[in-house]
């Protein structure tokens, strides 16, 4: 294991098919892999205590356990999982997809494309009730905007706010009875309430409208992964939506796009890591060497746990094969974070040492074709892992002005890299941990609890949001080009 990774974000639900039905998983299987989880993360878990308490963990945890007891069932345990309360973005609860084919084929999703700003839900496109774009949600069955951004899951550090929440596919899951139908009241433009009744549609559907929304604008960039062009005869636009490529592949396209830079004599540069959800930590350095400002400059990061060794070694599997762990697959584990891992002389922590990485290189060399001119860097909630490592690197290197929204990863320490990945018995859900945290800039203090994402120096006011909405723009994109223009 050369090359380290700070993981992409995994998403709640995981996708897949097969043949069998959650009908067999028995009543009490729901609260015995709650409980198994539980221990998981008390015992595997590198700092399951980082932002709050234990005592406060176990009573959140007694809650979320409360609330399956009352009504055990497939979804209710998803959405109850115990990831939801460490404050750790990286710890995911994924189904199973065999399983979860029954609830997408029973379950009616919410109709309307939705995109969340500023705290209020908006129409994000159009549809046949004529509602139009920029209509702000006010309540769905009865259920407040305020309750419905509260209840949907989120994954992010600490207790960062997320507002990127896809409303439409989590809506029926939060609201009782999984209806087929959803009562909508929402304001129009012209400020006017109204009240209409809209009929769910089928994960067929969905998908399709998920596809046809107004934002995100640019698709394309959001499937080639790295993805540039002349905006006008001044600025390139450069997106970079992950960080998991080959070291060299992703040097190959960094170089073609600045090439193109420096041919084009462009003077401004807008970096766009917005849904960007992390991958290999060595090519945060890499992207940063083509907007240095100095010849060398500061990357610098550490890994830390408290929990070297395997502690809880039932129902691990591997997630590429499936395979469950045999003992010499965790022996081998152990060796390799035994020999990468050592004690500190003061605390309960065990830091990396310089067996760890050699792909670390803590003052890099600027790039050949590093560009000087003014640069903006975008961000939002899904700017996650590696890319808040960016984002923290960019701004503390004073690159440039970032506009968009806070980091979902806090902006001096992460968890990430190594992850163990277990198959729980009842309900074949997956439970996925990672064994170490990453401290940024020296922020290797055991007791940091302080979590904000980086926070970017422009957010875009409703108004705003609002008019590139209606206009078919990227109101991020749009802000910061006015920005450059002054």
């Amino acid at each position: 294991m050369k090359k380290l990774f700070v993981f992409p974000l995994i998403l709640f639900f995981s996708m897949g098919f097969s043949q069998y039905s959650i009908s067999e998983i028995p009543e009490d299987g729901y609260l015995k892999d709650f409980d198994i989880a539980v221990d998981i993360i008390q015992k595997q878990h590198p700092n399951p205590y980082r932002f709050h308490g234990k005592e406060a963990i176990i009573r959140k945890l007694d809650s979320l356990r409360n609330e399956i007891k009352k009504n055990p069932g497939y979804i209710n345990l998803l959405i109850n999982n115990p990831t939801r309360i460490i404050g750790d973005g990286h710890s995911s609860f994924g189904t199973d997809p065999n399983y979860f084919e029954d609830v997408i084929h029973s379950t009616y999703y919410f109709p309307l494309s939705t995109y969340v700003h500023n705290g209020n839900i908006y129409v994000n496109g159009a549809n046949k009730y004529a509602i139009e774009t920029g209509s702000q949600i006010l309540e769905i069955n009865g259920l407040s905007a305020d309750a419905i951004l509260k209840k949907i899951p989120k994954a992010a550090d600490g207790n960062i706010k997320v507002e990127d929440l896809d409303i439409p596919f989590n809506i029926p899951f939060i609201l009782k009875n999984s209806p087929h139908d959803f009562t909508l009241k929402y304001k129009a433009l012209n400020g006017e309430q109204k009240t209409v009744k809209v009929n769910g549609i089928k994960y067929p559907q969905y998908y399709y409208e998920t596809k046809h929304a107004v934002l995100p604008i640019d698709l394309v960039s959001e499937s080639y992964g790295i993805y540039g062009y002349k905006i006008d005869a001044e600025t390139y636009y450069l997106s970079i939506k992950s960080f998991s490529y080959d070291e060299s592949f992703f040097y190959e396209r960094l170089k073609k796009h600045f090439q193109e830079i420096k041919n084009l004599k462009s003077k401004k540069l807008i970096i766009d890591i917005r849904n960007n959800s992390g991958g290999a930590i060595s090519n945060v350095a890499l992207l940063y060497s083509f907007i240095a400002k100095d010849k060398n400059f500061n990357n610098e990061y550490k890994y830390g746990t408290k929990v070297v060794d395997i502690n809880y070694t039932d129902y691990l599997v591997d997630p590429q094969t499936n395979r469950y762990y045999s003992d010499k697959d965790i022996t081998d584990q152990n060796n390799f974070m035994r020999q990468r891992f050592d004690k500190a002389e003061k605390g309960d922590y065990y830091f990396g040492n310089s067996r760890l990485d050699d792909t670390y290189i803590k003052s890099y060399p600027r790039d050949a074709l590093f560009f000087d001119g003014k640069t903006i860097l975008l961000t939002n909630n899904r700017t996650f892992s590696a890319a808040t490592y960016f984002a923290s690197l960019f701004k503390s290197e004073k690159r440039g002005e970032i506009v968009g929204k806070e980091t979902g990863s806090c902006s001096n320490f992460t968890t990430a890299a190594w992850f163990l990945t277990y198959r729980l018995p009842h309900t074949k859900s997956t439970l996925s941990i990672p064994r170490t945290e990453i401290f940024f800039n020296n922020h290797d203090k055991e007791n940091v609890a302080k979590c904000t994402g980086v926070i970017p120096d422009y957010t875009v006011k409703s108004d705003y949001f609002l008019k590139s909405l209606k206009e078919h723009k990227d109101p991020e994109l749009e802000y910061s080009l006015n920005l450059l223009s002054q």
